[in-house]
């Protein structure tokens, strides 16, 4: 449906190839739409066609600068956007519809095809251009970021070229509901966000007093740390609340609060989206080691692991770990958390002597250890996806994978998965270098110094080499974030993305309303 075939490219301004916009149509039957480009004139108001259900899709084109287009530039990014409705307005129940680019010609295979093949392989045809799928985001010691799609050619996997951020960041963070990388710049005193994966960088806030720690929040909000206080912005970088804090860091407590802890132990715990106080917590209740589950606070009080809960802070739980803690992690559901510690051994504390390091996870529903084992060294990053647990280590080029589901049956509960790259410590870094990968059970992990990508599942008995290995070009990175979609929301049933076309033609763009929808209802036109 939608751009005749046979139709060729057509040249824009500047003799750029480009694709005409012609009106914008599509019937998704709740499996998949197709809305086609080709031709020579330009579109009028989008058109809007209903299938049986009532639902209907409309697509526009904007540049970088939001302005409308009237054809798709090709080697420029662009945006799109879609607008989902069913007959009583916007169409609240899509949430998380996946599109994609596909060219036209006489050996292309239909749309309902397209999104059959889409449906059971999860993977597009390699001439296509994905709306929404991994995108890693990289720094590099020169202060510079590359968007990098590690499923294309090892030729053409930055797809955004670099961006210099000109100078070294406070914060380094991927935003999910804006879709855009967000940086503080202390020495400016601002906050500059780029759109994912192509887009130019652009200042949100200045006249800051060193951003640093940034924190994504609902509706397109920030949380941001500063020097004496917590400052929460809105999508275009007002000023909603500053609260004093004196050198805040910043902790995620589950998706609808957060943790804001004071250098003085003092904190605040806080909803995430409306910035509203659910606990204060006094000075010195926080030590400098902590971390936050949305009901409470685990930290080190008297050289043991206590819990401080958001209803009764001034009442410690203390939980029981071998040692004195030295650092915690806590999953976003507050059902896990995973804490190392130092075992003084008598007779090398009479020596003058390090004790042996302790690996404890908690399961904090029963307050106890269930899992522990002796750590050659103190960990380096640990994430906590589901019942999984993943480790880097400082000079151990290993992740250490424990499935907690395991346990529950005695099997096997963790593997140790072999990294390539260089070992030993001290390589140069300057934020995470293992990133999840939600909603996959997986993680991206890179070693410190190298070049080399790692996708490591979750679960045990499984190999230990590692899902995939991507080799990335150019300078080493020194930090590590994913953004896995491109589809960012708009409003209720209206989705955003940025997309590149690699070449001239006639081009189609296939919406789903969900992958795993509907079989059998073909995509058609409207007669």
């Amino acid at each position: 449906m939608g751009a005749r075939r046979g139709e060729g490219s057509r040249r824009g301004r500047g003799g750029v190839p480009a694709v005409s916009r012609r009106p914008l149509r599509a019937v998704p039957l709740g499996l998949a739409a197709a809305i086609g480009w080709g031709g020579t004139g330009a579109a009028e108001a989008p058109a809007t066609a209903f299938g049986s259900a009532g639902l209907a899709v409309t697509a526009q084109l904007a540049g970088l600068d939001g302005g409308d287009l009237a054809e798709a530039p090709v080697g420029v990014p662009f945006r799109i956007r879609l607008d989902f409705r069913d007959p009583g307005g916007p169409a609240r129940a899509v949430t998380g519809p996946v599109a994609w680019l596909r060219p036209l010609g006489p050996t292309a295979s239909t749309c309902q095809d397209s999104a059959r093949a889409a449906r059971v392989t999860g993977r597009l045809s390699g001439d296509d251009v994905p709306l929404a799928g991994l995108s890693l985001v990289t720094l590099d010691a020169q202060n510079r970021v590359a968007i990098v799609d590690p499923h294309r050619p090892a030729s053409a996997r930055i797809v955004a070229g670099i961006v210099p951020m000109e100078g070294r960041p406070g914060g380094f963070a991927v935003h999910p509901e804006r879709g855009e990388l967000v940086y503080g710049r202390p020495d400016r005193g601002d906050v500059v966000t780029v759109p994912l994966p192509f887009g130019r960088p652009a200042i949100l806030a200045a006249g800051l007093a060193g951003p640093r720690a940034l924190l994504p929040a609902p509706a397109g909000r920030l949380w941001l740390a500063e020097d004496d206080h917590v400052r929460l912005l809105d999508r275009g970088g007002a000023t909603l609340l500053a609260l004093p804090l004196a050198g805040p860091d910043l902790h995620g407590a589950g998706p609808g609060r957060l943790l804001a802890a004071g250098r003085d132990g003092a904190g605040l715990m806080l909803d995430r989206g409306t910035g509203a106080v659910v606990t204060r917590f006094a000075p010195g209740s926080l030590a400098g080691i902590a971390a936050a589950t949305p009901d409470s606070v685990l930290t080190i009080r008297d050289g043991g692991l206590v819990r401080l809960y958001a209803d009764s802070p001034g009442r410690p739980d203390a939980l029981d770990v071998p040692g004195m803690p030295l650092a915690i992690r806590a999953d976003e559901a507050g059902r896990w958390a995973v804490v190392l510690s130092r075992r003084e051994v008598e007779a090398r504390a009479r020596d003058g002597e390090a004790g042996a390091f302790e690996l404890s996870v908690l399961d904090l529903g029963l307050g106890r250890r269930i899992h522990g084992f002796a750590a050659p060294e103190p960990i380096d990053e640990a994430v906590i996806l589901g019942n999984t647990v993943f480790l880097t280590w400082p000079t151990r080029p290993v992740v250490t994978v424990i499935d907690l589901a395991a346990l529950r049956s005695g099997d096997a509960a963790s593997r140790d998965v072999r990294l390539g790259g260089p070992e030993g410590p001290g390589l140069p870094r300057r934020g995470p270098m293992m990133a999840p990968l939600a909603p996959l059970p997986a993680v991206a992990v890179m070693r410190p110094g190298g070049r080399l990508l790692h996708v490591v599942l979750a679960g045990g008995g499984l190999s230990s080499a590692p899902a995939q290995v991507i080799d990335l070009k150019g300078d080493p990175p020194v930090a590590l974030a994913a953004f896995p979609r491109s589809l960012v929301p708009r409003g209720e049933g209206a989705f955003e993305a940025t997309a590149q076309l690699p070449r001239g033609g006639a081009w189609e763009l296939v919406t789903t309303t969900g992958i795993g929808g509907p079989d059998g209802l073909p995509c058609r036109s409207p007669s």
